[in-house]
Protein backbone atom coordinates (compact mmCIF):
# COMPACT_ATOMS: atom_id res chain seq x y z
CA UNK A 1 0.00 0.00 0.00
CA UNK A 2 3.00 2.49 0.89
CA UNK A 3 4.35 1.67 -2.54
CA UNK A 4 0.77 2.25 -4.40
CA UNK A 5 0.85 5.70 -2.26
CA UNK A 6 4.24 6.57 -3.26
CA UNK A 7 3.94 6.10 -6.95
CA UNK A 8 0.34 8.02 -7.16
CA UNK A 9 2.55 10.52 -5.38
CA UNK A 10 5.36 10.51 -7.88
CA UNK A 11 2.71 10.88 -10.88
CA UNK A 12 1.01 13.72 -9.15
CA UNK A 13 4.27 15.70 -8.91
CA UNK A 14 5.30 15.10 -12.37
CA UNK A 15 1.77 15.84 -13.76
CA UNK A 16 1.44 19.67 -12.06
CA UNK A 17 5.08 20.33 -12.81
CA UNK A 18 4.36 19.37 -16.39
CA UNK A 19 1.25 21.60 -16.43
CA UNK A 20 2.57 23.81 -14.68
CA UNK A 21 4.99 24.95 -17.66
CA UNK A 22 1.41 26.12 -19.42
CA UNK A 23 0.30 28.32 -16.86
CA UNK A 24 1.28 32.31 -17.67
CA UNK A 25 4.25 33.65 -15.33
CA UNK A 26 2.00 37.30 -15.00
CA UNK A 27 -0.60 39.28 -16.02
CA UNK A 28 -1.45 42.58 -16.69
CA UNK A 29 -4.16 44.79 -16.68
CA UNK A 30 -3.82 48.02 -19.00
CA UNK A 31 -5.87 51.09 -19.23
CA UNK A 32 -5.32 54.16 -21.52
CA UNK A 33 -7.31 56.25 -24.31
CA UNK A 34 -7.74 56.20 -27.89
CA UNK A 35 -6.07 59.07 -29.78
CA UNK A 36 -8.02 59.31 -32.70
CA UNK A 37 -8.50 62.08 -35.33
CA UNK A 38 -10.93 63.85 -37.12
CA UNK A 39 -14.66 62.32 -37.63
CA UNK A 40 -12.98 59.06 -35.45
CA UNK A 41 -13.10 61.04 -32.13
CA UNK A 42 -16.93 60.62 -32.07
CA UNK A 43 -16.90 56.78 -31.77
CA UNK A 44 -14.86 57.03 -28.49
CA UNK A 45 -17.20 56.03 -25.74
CA UNK A 46 -14.72 55.03 -22.96
CA UNK A 47 -11.38 54.62 -21.85
CA UNK A 48 -9.51 51.68 -23.79
CA UNK A 49 -8.50 48.67 -21.87
CA UNK A 50 -7.22 45.26 -21.63
CA UNK A 51 -5.93 42.21 -19.90
CA UNK A 52 -2.72 40.01 -21.40
CA UNK A 53 -1.23 36.79 -19.94
CA UNK A 54 2.58 36.32 -20.35
CA UNK A 55 4.93 33.65 -20.64
CA UNK A 56 8.59 35.55 -19.54
CA UNK A 57 11.90 34.07 -18.55
CA UNK A 58 14.76 35.75 -17.03
CA UNK A 59 18.72 36.54 -17.92
CA UNK A 60 21.43 38.55 -16.25
CA UNK A 61 24.49 37.40 -17.80
CA UNK A 62 26.20 37.87 -21.31
CA UNK A 63 24.58 40.55 -23.20
CA UNK A 64 21.87 40.59 -20.55
CA UNK A 65 24.35 41.68 -17.89
CA UNK A 66 25.01 45.40 -20.21
CA UNK A 67 21.20 45.61 -19.65
CA UNK A 68 20.80 45.58 -15.87
CA UNK A 69 19.46 42.40 -16.49
CA UNK A 70 16.19 41.49 -19.58
CA UNK A 71 13.00 40.13 -19.18
CA UNK A 72 11.10 38.48 -22.25
CA UNK A 73 9.15 36.57 -23.88
CA UNK A 74 5.58 35.68 -25.23
CA UNK A 75 2.45 36.77 -24.31
CA UNK A 76 -1.63 37.03 -25.44
CA UNK A 77 -4.48 39.29 -24.70
CA UNK A 78 -7.53 41.22 -25.93
CA UNK A 79 -7.61 45.03 -26.18
CA UNK A 80 -10.47 47.10 -26.18
CA UNK A 81 -9.70 50.19 -28.37
CA UNK A 82 -12.79 52.57 -26.31
CA UNK A 83 -15.02 51.98 -29.04
CA UNK A 84 -18.18 49.32 -29.91
CA UNK A 85 -17.90 50.26 -33.51
CA UNK A 86 -14.39 48.97 -33.80
CA UNK A 87 -15.22 46.10 -30.69
CA UNK A 88 -12.64 43.75 -29.19
CA UNK A 89 -8.87 43.51 -30.77
CA UNK A 90 -7.26 40.00 -29.70
CA UNK A 91 -3.31 40.48 -29.49
CA UNK A 92 -0.38 38.03 -29.68
CA UNK A 93 3.29 39.27 -29.89
CA UNK A 94 6.65 39.41 -27.90
CA UNK A 95 7.84 41.44 -25.26
CA UNK A 96 11.61 42.17 -24.22
CA UNK A 97 12.21 44.50 -20.61
CA UNK A 98 15.38 45.40 -19.90
CA UNK A 99 16.86 46.95 -16.55
CA UNK A 100 15.22 43.93 -14.33
CA UNK A 101 17.87 44.63 -11.74
CA UNK A 102 17.07 48.26 -11.17
CA UNK A 103 13.98 50.20 -10.43
CA UNK A 104 13.26 51.23 -14.34
CA UNK A 105 14.02 49.72 -17.25
CA UNK A 106 12.52 49.99 -20.85
CA UNK A 107 10.13 47.65 -22.42
CA UNK A 108 9.49 47.07 -26.41
CA UNK A 109 6.66 45.06 -27.36
CA UNK A 110 5.55 43.95 -30.90
CA UNK A 111 3.44 41.11 -32.57
CA UNK A 112 0.01 40.79 -34.28
CA UNK A 113 -3.36 42.06 -33.62
CA UNK A 114 -6.59 41.49 -35.54
CA UNK A 115 -9.53 43.90 -36.11
CA UNK A 116 -13.00 41.94 -36.80
CA UNK A 117 -14.57 45.70 -38.12
CA UNK A 118 -12.21 47.25 -40.80
CA UNK A 119 -13.07 50.23 -43.35
CA UNK A 120 -15.19 48.66 -46.36
CA UNK A 121 -14.65 50.78 -49.59
CA UNK A 122 -18.28 49.64 -50.66
CA UNK A 123 -19.69 51.73 -47.79
CA UNK A 124 -17.17 54.18 -47.06
CA UNK A 125 -17.22 55.59 -43.73
CA UNK A 126 -15.19 58.46 -42.13
CA UNK A 127 -14.95 57.10 -38.73
CA UNK A 128 -13.62 54.16 -40.05
CA UNK A 129 -10.32 55.54 -41.44
CA UNK A 130 -8.60 53.47 -38.72
CA UNK A 131 -8.32 50.77 -39.85
CA UNK A 132 -8.44 48.85 -42.85
CA UNK A 133 -7.73 45.46 -42.67
CA UNK A 134 -8.36 42.88 -40.40
CA UNK A 135 -4.81 41.50 -39.72
CA UNK A 136 -2.66 44.64 -38.37
CA UNK A 137 0.78 44.21 -36.71
CA UNK A 138 1.28 45.97 -32.95
CA UNK A 139 4.18 48.07 -32.04
CA UNK A 140 4.48 49.00 -27.72
CA UNK A 141 7.25 51.52 -26.62
CA UNK A 142 7.31 52.60 -22.70
CA UNK A 143 9.30 52.22 -19.13
CA UNK A 144 8.67 49.57 -16.75
CA UNK A 145 8.87 50.78 -12.74
CA UNK A 146 9.67 48.13 -10.30
CA UNK A 147 11.04 45.74 -12.26
CA UNK A 148 12.48 43.11 -9.84
CA UNK A 149 8.80 42.44 -7.71
CA UNK A 150 5.75 40.48 -7.51
CA UNK A 151 3.59 43.90 -8.85
CA UNK A 152 5.28 46.27 -11.57
CA UNK A 153 3.96 49.27 -13.17
CA UNK A 154 4.29 49.86 -17.38
CA UNK A 155 3.84 53.60 -18.90
CA UNK A 156 3.46 53.33 -22.73
CA UNK A 157 1.96 53.83 -26.01
CA UNK A 158 0.78 50.98 -28.00
CA UNK A 159 0.18 51.50 -31.56
CA UNK A 160 -1.76 49.29 -34.54
CA UNK A 161 -1.37 49.61 -37.90
CA UNK A 162 -0.38 47.25 -41.29
CA UNK A 163 2.37 49.36 -42.37
CA UNK A 164 0.24 50.63 -45.48
CA UNK A 165 -0.20 47.57 -46.71
CA UNK A 166 -4.06 48.07 -47.15
CA UNK A 167 -5.43 51.82 -46.74
CA UNK A 168 -6.99 53.69 -45.30
CA UNK A 169 -4.07 53.21 -42.57
CA UNK A 170 -4.60 55.99 -39.89
CA UNK A 171 -3.40 53.15 -36.96
CA UNK A 172 -4.77 53.57 -33.74
CA UNK A 173 -2.71 55.19 -30.73
CA UNK A 174 -3.58 54.57 -27.33
CA UNK A 175 -1.15 55.80 -24.31
CA UNK A 176 -1.70 53.50 -21.91
CA UNK A 177 -0.90 52.66 -18.30
CA UNK A 178 -0.17 48.33 -17.30
CA UNK A 179 -0.12 46.69 -14.07
CA UNK A 180 2.17 43.53 -14.04
CA UNK A 181 1.00 40.84 -11.68
CA UNK A 182 3.93 38.06 -11.84
CA UNK A 183 2.23 34.66 -10.88
CA UNK A 184 5.63 32.73 -10.25
CA UNK A 185 9.12 33.48 -9.82
CA UNK A 186 9.96 34.55 -13.53
CA UNK A 187 12.42 31.77 -14.69
CA UNK A 188 16.01 32.10 -15.12
CA UNK A 189 18.01 30.88 -17.84
CA UNK A 190 21.87 31.39 -19.12
CA UNK A 191 22.57 33.64 -21.70
CA UNK A 192 24.65 31.59 -24.67
CA UNK A 193 24.50 34.27 -27.61
CA UNK A 194 26.25 36.83 -25.59
CA UNK A 195 26.69 39.79 -28.02
CA UNK A 196 29.11 41.34 -30.52
CA UNK A 197 32.52 42.30 -29.41
CA UNK A 198 33.46 46.25 -29.90
CA UNK A 199 34.93 48.29 -32.18
CA UNK A 200 34.55 45.20 -34.33
CA UNK A 201 32.24 44.86 -37.48
CA UNK A 202 29.32 43.27 -38.58
CA UNK A 203 28.08 43.52 -41.85
CA UNK A 204 25.09 41.45 -44.23
CA UNK A 205 23.13 40.97 -46.93
CA UNK A 206 19.45 40.93 -46.97
CA UNK A 207 16.72 39.91 -49.45
CA UNK A 208 12.59 41.16 -48.29
CA UNK A 209 9.38 40.58 -49.93
CA UNK A 210 6.49 42.88 -49.06
CA UNK A 211 3.62 45.18 -50.16
CA UNK A 212 1.71 48.15 -50.26
CA UNK A 213 -1.51 49.44 -51.28
CA UNK A 214 -1.28 52.62 -53.89
CA UNK A 215 -4.67 54.37 -53.10
CA UNK A 216 -5.85 56.45 -50.32
CA UNK A 217 -8.84 54.12 -49.52
CA UNK A 218 -8.65 50.80 -50.98
CA UNK A 219 -6.51 50.40 -54.02
CA UNK A 220 -4.60 47.72 -55.66
CA UNK A 221 -1.52 45.93 -53.23
CA UNK A 222 1.71 46.73 -55.34
CA UNK A 223 4.81 43.55 -54.67
CA UNK A 224 7.86 45.34 -53.34
CA UNK A 225 11.01 43.60 -53.55
CA UNK A 226 14.54 44.65 -51.92
CA UNK A 227 17.52 43.82 -51.46
CA UNK A 228 20.67 45.86 -49.27
CA UNK A 229 23.65 45.04 -48.30
CA UNK A 230 24.58 46.92 -44.17
CA UNK A 231 27.68 47.28 -41.71
CA UNK A 232 27.52 47.37 -38.55
CA UNK A 233 30.23 49.21 -36.52
CA UNK A 234 30.01 47.93 -32.56
CA UNK A 235 29.86 50.81 -30.35
CA UNK A 236 29.58 48.69 -27.48
CA UNK A 237 27.77 45.19 -26.79
CA UNK A 238 24.31 47.53 -26.94
CA UNK A 239 24.47 49.69 -29.53
CA UNK A 240 26.35 50.07 -32.88
CA UNK A 241 26.16 52.70 -35.71
CA UNK A 242 24.55 51.42 -39.02
CA UNK A 243 25.09 52.16 -42.92
CA UNK A 244 23.20 50.67 -45.23
CA UNK A 245 23.16 50.53 -49.28
CA UNK A 246 19.70 49.12 -51.16
CA UNK A 247 17.90 48.54 -54.27
CA UNK A 248 13.88 48.38 -54.38
CA UNK A 249 11.76 47.25 -57.06
CA UNK A 250 8.60 48.52 -55.80
CA UNK A 251 5.21 47.98 -57.98
CA UNK A 252 3.85 51.45 -57.14
CA UNK A 253 5.56 53.30 -59.43
CA UNK A 254 3.37 51.42 -62.47
CA UNK A 255 0.06 53.18 -60.65
CA UNK A 256 -1.67 55.57 -62.78
CA UNK A 257 -2.38 58.38 -60.47
CA UNK A 258 -6.14 58.61 -61.72
CA UNK A 259 -7.35 55.34 -61.61
CA UNK A 260 -4.75 53.33 -58.93
CA UNK A 261 -4.90 50.91 -62.27
CA UNK A 262 -1.31 49.05 -63.19
CA UNK A 263 -0.19 50.69 -66.52
CA UNK A 264 1.63 49.35 -69.24
CA UNK A 265 3.23 52.55 -70.08
CA UNK A 266 3.96 54.46 -66.77
CA UNK A 267 7.02 52.21 -65.47
CA UNK A 268 7.30 50.05 -68.52
CA UNK A 269 11.16 49.21 -68.20
CA UNK A 270 12.23 47.86 -65.01
CA UNK A 271 14.76 50.19 -63.92
CA UNK A 272 12.44 52.91 -63.85
CA UNK A 273 10.86 51.23 -61.00
CA UNK A 274 13.94 50.49 -59.21
CA UNK A 275 14.87 52.37 -56.09
CA UNK A 276 18.44 52.76 -55.21
CA UNK A 277 18.81 54.22 -51.89
CA UNK A 278 21.35 54.98 -48.82
CA UNK A 279 20.81 55.43 -44.73
CA UNK A 280 22.34 55.57 -41.89
CA UNK A 281 21.61 55.30 -38.38
CA UNK A 282 21.42 53.35 -34.98
CA UNK A 283 21.25 49.86 -33.72
CA UNK A 284 20.11 48.75 -30.37
CA UNK A 285 21.26 44.53 -29.92
CA UNK A 286 19.87 42.16 -27.62
CA UNK A 287 21.62 39.03 -28.51
CA UNK A 288 19.71 37.03 -30.81
CA UNK A 289 17.45 40.26 -31.29
CA UNK A 290 18.41 43.68 -33.05
CA UNK A 291 16.49 46.70 -33.63
CA UNK A 292 17.71 49.31 -36.50
CA UNK A 293 16.59 52.79 -36.90
CA UNK A 294 18.01 54.69 -40.22
CA UNK A 295 17.12 57.40 -41.87
CA UNK A 296 17.98 57.83 -46.17
CA UNK A 297 16.72 58.80 -49.48
CA UNK A 298 15.67 57.50 -52.60
CA UNK A 299 18.32 58.56 -55.12
CA UNK A 300 16.09 58.02 -58.50
CA UNK A 301 12.01 57.05 -58.86
CA UNK A 302 11.10 58.14 -55.56
CA UNK A 303 7.43 56.69 -54.84
CA UNK A 304 4.01 58.29 -56.04
CA UNK A 305 3.44 60.63 -52.86
CA UNK A 306 6.24 60.82 -51.37
CA UNK A 307 9.58 62.41 -51.23
CA UNK A 308 12.95 61.18 -51.86
CA UNK A 309 13.96 61.11 -47.75
CA UNK A 310 12.63 58.25 -45.77
CA UNK A 311 12.86 56.63 -43.01
CA UNK A 312 13.32 53.03 -41.54
CA UNK A 313 12.96 50.75 -38.72
CA UNK A 314 14.10 47.00 -38.85
CA UNK A 315 13.72 44.02 -36.19
CA UNK A 316 16.43 40.84 -36.67
CA UNK A 317 15.95 37.75 -34.76
CA UNK A 318 18.94 34.91 -35.43
CA UNK A 319 18.08 32.01 -35.93
CA UNK A 320 21.74 30.88 -37.44
CA UNK A 321 25.23 32.27 -36.50
CA UNK A 322 25.13 33.50 -39.71
CA UNK A 323 21.55 33.95 -40.91
CA UNK A 324 18.63 36.16 -39.25
CA UNK A 325 15.15 36.80 -40.20
CA UNK A 326 13.90 40.15 -40.01
CA UNK A 327 10.91 42.39 -40.50
CA UNK A 328 10.98 45.88 -41.99
CA UNK A 329 8.61 48.95 -42.34
CA UNK A 330 9.90 51.96 -44.49
CA UNK A 331 7.66 55.50 -43.83
CA UNK A 332 7.56 59.03 -44.36
CA UNK A 333 6.16 61.80 -42.13
CA UNK A 334 4.13 58.65 -40.15
CA UNK A 335 3.00 57.70 -43.23
CA UNK A 336 4.44 54.19 -44.34
CA UNK A 337 5.44 53.35 -48.01
CA UNK A 338 5.66 49.34 -47.32
CA UNK A 339 6.39 46.66 -45.45
CA UNK A 340 8.45 43.61 -46.18
CA UNK A 341 9.84 40.59 -44.61
CA UNK A 342 12.67 37.86 -45.45
CA UNK A 343 16.57 37.03 -44.19
CA UNK A 344 19.86 38.74 -43.97
CA UNK A 345 23.19 36.45 -44.46
CA UNK A 346 25.75 38.21 -42.27
CA UNK A 347 29.10 37.79 -41.31
CA UNK A 348 31.68 39.29 -39.18
CA UNK A 349 32.24 39.76 -35.54
CA UNK A 350 29.26 37.39 -34.52
CA UNK A 351 27.72 37.20 -31.10
CA UNK A 352 29.17 33.60 -30.08
CA UNK A 353 32.96 35.36 -30.83
CA UNK A 354 32.48 38.56 -27.88
CA UNK A 355 35.75 38.62 -25.66
CA UNK A 356 34.56 41.10 -23.10
CA UNK A 357 30.68 39.64 -22.74
CA UNK A 358 30.39 38.72 -19.09
CA UNK A 359 29.92 35.32 -18.39
CA UNK A 360 28.87 35.29 -14.98
CA UNK A 361 25.09 34.76 -13.57
CA UNK A 362 24.21 37.75 -10.94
Amino acid sequence: MKQVLVWWTMVLAVTCEAQMQWWPTEVSATSGVWLAEGDMRDVIEAPAFGGYAGWMTRATNGWAAFFGGVEHGGFVGVHRIGSSLYGWQPQIGWTLRTGQTRLVGWSFSTGLAYNSTVYNAEEPDPRMEAVGSHLNALVRLGITVANDSPISLGLGVLHTSNGGVRRPNKGINTPQAKLIVRLVETPRRRVYMDGATPKNFRSAVGLGLGGRDHAAYGGHIYGVQELFAQTTYIVSPRYGLTAQAAVVHHGALRADPNTDAPSDTLAANVLDRLQPGVSAGWSWMFGRARLDLIKGAVLVNPTPGFIHGYNKAQLFLSVHPTLDAFVSLRFTDWRADYVSAGVALRWGSSERECHTCPKWDL
